[in-house]
């Protein structure tokens, strides 16, 4: 079994094997990151990190340090996620690597994820995804195996699954990330609040106050308004100097209208001043590991919100000084909140997804589709109400059910999907006969193709309806608010 007392490590060496200078690059990297007063100049945006390897890397070292603490309730979901990357290497050490045709080649993981975490560290996610599908199938007994693209000309799947007389190809998609629109949206909201510090001198004007803003509307801001670059900046810049005026003149709320959208900005919480905070013993020594303040309290409680900045990255900035005696002041702080509605994009995506597996492989009749979704966005699904076909209101994660099994009527899909898994992950937070035990797993809504069901292997079923159910998990009331998710 792995390490997972230092998953970090692990993942380290692992990545050694095609980058001998990737420690040198994530001490850099933890330097710049840990740095406890960070340039209040530098924007947001500037901070943005194409890597997606070491931010997981620091999260799951910091979450060894608290363990030590005994906080489990306190470690990122990156830290499980890092001693799963573990697990997956573990798992599939001794499994073979094969070519698109099935045929058995030399390549071990290194050579075929490690290679292309190095290449493209971006990628992380989507790799760790087709890691994630072949490590749940040889849990299993199943007989599936890693493919490598890279030994031919043209399209593989991720993982060839075989039952029986039959092949199947695994296609994972993971979509971690926003969509267009909603990286465009989040984008819009950080230029918002970091024009109000760089070009409206608001630092001068709030001095070490703190505050939290909300700016919203009942109305969709359109994509050519979001993505056109002279509207864009126009809403940008008249939004900065509405809500710089108010801030400094501490009035409460403005309404304003800027490019036929009615916008409300409000000022949901003002301190004056430094406002102290008393910590613990444990949690003055979990800090000074380098831990995030943001995990040992909440640094905006004397502002009056707690928005959930553990596992969210939009909008906010925290200052904090030690003025001894466990006792922490936080100055100069803000929150920006950006509550607009959009739609949830995510039904298109998946479709288009599937769509696009079929037409990738347009000669192999036996496909199965897995596709990763973040939980806040199905927790949305679940709770938006539209209309389907036959002019009944559904919810969105319905109407998604509904689309899926569309595709699978679809003369020219019917033959060829099989399956489509839609998969989350939760944390799970339980007490057993050996205590408290959090742990990350997925969990999952398996959709199958009734036209081939005979054609579905029973292993497969057992192994996708054993797991978790996602319905089962997400209908906890205000567990994941997008509202927040700016912060």
């Amino acid at each position: 079994m792995p390490d997972l007392g230092a998953p970090h490590e692990m993942i380290l060496s692992f990545l050694e094997q095609k980058d001998p200078d990737i420690r040198t690059k994530y001490t850099e990297y933890k330097k710049e990151r840990l740095d406890p007063l960070p340039d209040v100049s530098r924007t947001s945006l500037d901070k943005e990190q194409k890597n997606a390897v070491f931010p997981l890397l620091l999260k799951s070292e910091i979450a060894m340090h608290q363990a030590t603490d005994r906080r489990p309730d306190m470690m990122p979901n990156d830290a499980f996620s890092a001693m799963g990357f573990c697990s997956f290497l573990d798992v599939l050490e001794d499994i073979d690597i094969v070519d698109p045709h099935g045929n058995t080649i030399s390549n071990d993981l290194a050579d075929l994820y490690g290679r292309a975490i190095v290449d493209d560290p971006e990628s992380f996610w989507d790799i760790y995804f087709e890691m994630e599908v072949a490590h749940k199938f040889v849990l299993e007994d199943l007989e599936a195996y890693p493919i490598d693209e890279s030994e031919i000309d043209g399209s593989g799947s991720d993982v060839l699954y075989k039952s029986g007389n039959r092949d199947y190809w695994v296609e994972c998609k993971n979509k971690r990330q926003s969509t267009s629109y909603e990286w465009e949206l989040e984008r819009l909201g950080r230029e918002i609040s970091d024009r109000l510090w760089i070009e409206h001198s608001l630092e001068d004007a709030i001095g070490e106050d703190s505050f939290a803003i909300q700016v919203s509307s009942d109305q969709d801001i359109s994509s050519e308004v979001i993505e056109e670059s002279d509207s864009r900046e126009q809403l940008i810049e008249r939004l900065a100097e509405e809500l710089s005026e108010m801030i400094s003149d501490r009035e409460s709320t403005r309404e304003v209208e800027v490019l036929n959208t009615d916008f409300e900005l409000e000022l949901i919480g003002y301190h004056s001043g430094r406002y102290p905070i008393q910590l613990t013993d444990e949690g003055m020594e979990a800090l000074n590991k380098r831990a995030n303040l943001a995990k040992i309290t909440n640094p905006y409680q004397h502002l009056g919100i707690n928005p959930d900045i553990i596992d969210s990255n939009g909008h906010g900035m925290v200052h904090a000084e030690n003025t001894g005696d466990n006792e922490i002041e936080i100055f100069s702080t803000y929150a920006f909140i950006l509550d607009i509605p959009w739609d949830i994009p995510y039904h298109s995506w998946v479709f288009s997804t599937i769509d696009g597996v079929t037409e990738q492989f347009p000669d192999y009749p036996d496909i199965m589709v897995f596709v990763k979704i973040p939980a806040g966005i199905i927790y949305q699904m679940m709770n938006q109400q539209t209309t389907n076909h036959r002019g009944e209101q559904v919810s969105k994660w319905k109407r998604l059910e509904e689309r899926i099994i569309g595709i699978y009527a679809d003369s020219d899909r019917s033959d060829r999907v099989k399956s489509v898994v839609l998969m989350t992950d939760v944390v799970i937070d339980q007490w057993t006969d050996d205590g408290r035990q959090i742990m990350q797993q997925n969990a999952v809504k398996s959709i199958f193709n009734e036209n081939v069901e005979d054609e579905i292997p029973g292993e497969f079923v057992d192994m996708v309806e054993g797991m978790n159910k996602i319905e089962n998990h997400l209908t906890r009331a205000g567990r994941f608010t997008l509202n927040d998710q700016h912060l």
